[in-house]
Order: C-alpha cells, then sequence, then structure tokens
C-alpha cells in the first residue's frame, strides 16, 4: 500500500529538451588556403627579388653589344663612309637594346639609298642589306627621277648628262614619268629617242626628241605621238636629220620646221 501511495505521490519529472547542436564547419580547408596563398606570395617577392639581382647578369649573358656588320651586298653609289658614321652612334648596344629602326630611318635618309633591310645576328653582329636608287631622269637642275616617279637628291646630279630631262609642275613627277615610259615605247621603234618631256601649268607636253623640239599639246597625246612616229619612219634619214621641230597640235596634219629656218609646206609633210 505504502509503496502504492508512494507511486500515487510520485509526478515524473521530465528532463528540458535540448536543441541539438549545430554542427561547427571545420575552419582546416579556409585556413590551409590562406596558408597556400600566403606561402605563394612570399616565394613570388623573393622570386622577384632574386630575379633583380641577377637580371644584370643574365641580360649580359644573353645579350652581348652589337660589335660587327655584315654587308650582305655591294654598292656603287652609296658612301661607306656615310654608312659608318651612321652605325657608329647605334654600335655599342645590347643585342636586344639596339634601335633597329632608328638605323633604318637614318640610313634610309641618306640620297641613294632607296630600302634598307637591318637584322640583329645573334650574338654579336649587325647584318645590312642596302638597296640604291636607280636614276632614271633628271628633275629640273638638282634632283633625280627613279623608276617610280620619287625624287631624290644626291650631290653629283651634274654628272648624268646621259639622262632624259624632265620637268613639270610640283607634284607632277609621278605622271611625268608615266608619261615618258609610254611615249618612249611609242618612238624608240622608229629609232626615236625621248630626250626631255615638259608638262607645262596648262597641261601642255612637249617633247625632245633626237635634235628636235616637238610640241605634242594638250590632247591625245599618245595617238599624236604614234602619227609623229610613223611619218618619221617613212622619210629618207637625209631628209629627217634636217627638222628643227615638229608641231603635232593639228587635227590630221603635221608641221614641220628644217633648220634652214624655213617651214616646209605642209603639203609634203602633212597627212590627211
Amino acid at each position: 500500500m505504502a509503496g502504492g501511495a508512494a507511486r500515487a505521490g510520485a509526478h515524473a519529472v521530465r528532463k528540458p529538451q535540448v536543441a541539438d547542436a549545430v554542427p561547427v564547419r571545420s575552419r582546416g580547408p579556409l585556413r590551409y588556403l590562406v596558408t597556400l596563398s600566403v606561402l605563394f606570395a612570399a616565394l613570388a617577392f623573393v622570386a622577384l627579388d632574386t630575379f633583380a639581382v641577377y637580371r644584370a647578369e643574365l641580360t649580359g649573358f644573353f645579350s652581348k653589344p652589337i660589335s660587327k656588320v655584315r654587308i650582305e651586298n655591294q654598292w656603287q653609289r652609296v658612301s661607306e663612309s656615310d654608312v659608318t658614321g651612321i652605325l657608329q652612334q647605334y654600335i655599342g648596344a645590347s643585342f636586344f637594346d639596339f634601335d633597329i629602326n632608328g638605323a633604318s630611318r637614318d640610313l634610309k635618309a641618306l640620297p641613294w639609298v632607296a630600302s634598307v633591310d637591318v637584322r640583329r645576328v645573334w650574338p654579336d653582329t649587325l647584318s645590312l642589306h642596302l638597296k640604291e636608287e636607280v636614276p632614271i631622269a633628271k628633275w629640273g637642275a638638282v634632283e633625280l627621277l627613279n623608276q617610280y616617279g620619287e625624287l631624290f637628291s644626291p650631290n653629283n646630279t651634274e654628272e648624268f648628262t646621259g639622262l632624259p630631262n624632265l620637268e613639270g609642275p610640283e607634284g607632277s613627277q609621278a605622271a611625268v614619268m608615266q608619261q615618258y615610259k609610254q611615249l618612249s615605247q611609242i618612238l624608240s621603234p622608229a629609232g626615236l629617242r625621248l630626250k626631255g618631256l615638259k608638262l607645262s601649268h596648262r597641261e601642255s607636253w612637249s617633247l625632245q626628241v633626237n635634235a628636235m623640239q616637238v610640241e605634242v599639246g594638250r590632247h591625245d597625246v599618245l595617238a599624236r605621238t604614234q602619227r609623229f612616229a610613223r611619218f618619221y619612219a617613212q622619210q629618207d634619214r637625209a631628209e629627217t636629220a634636217q627638222f628643227a621641230s615638229v608641231d603635232l597640235r593639228y587635227g590630221n596634219g603635221i608641221a614641220v620646221k628644217k633648220r634652214a629656218l624655213k617651214l616646209a609646206p605642209l603639203s609634203d609633210v602633212a597627212q590627211r
């Protein structure tokens, strides 16, 4: 009974419920990454510092001073002393620091140099190839023209007495040179040599052919010149030797002035 009373008076004591503990994420991987980053940064700093210390020695080993010049072709008009004087400003620079653009620019400025090819050859050599200008005609008193109608001005233009004389307004060099080539092809088969060509400000063409002054005018220049070449080829050489000047500025005729200063009758030379 007592036991039952004891059981009756007893009451259950419940233990307070405790929430499940929240698991704490492990910080191991994060700490590892941070440590690894710091380590890499330290190694990089040390590497850069070491590279800075030994950079000069490494550069000296791989980049020796340029001390030799290898000439790849022969020159006829380019002065070797002028080339040497220019390169002397650059020789001595290290292989990788050699100023190729500057040396090329200064060499290209020489009057007889058309193009420049400058290359470095490891460990200490400079390869040099210069292409010279080819004079095709004289332009005015002190300049020459190459095959592209480009001007260049060497100091000895007076030596080129055998070149044709071309003239024209400023900036017309290329057009005059092109016309010279075309007219020469027309005249040459007839035994005529084009010694001079002039384009006036009014765009009129005058030719010096053999010993003759030939006025062509502004229009139909090639057709008129072809007509003159055919006419000249049909004449006796003793007759053409007396021609002093020829005027092609006619629609269907040619006027010839002989050296006796007499104008030949148009009926003798005109082509209708």
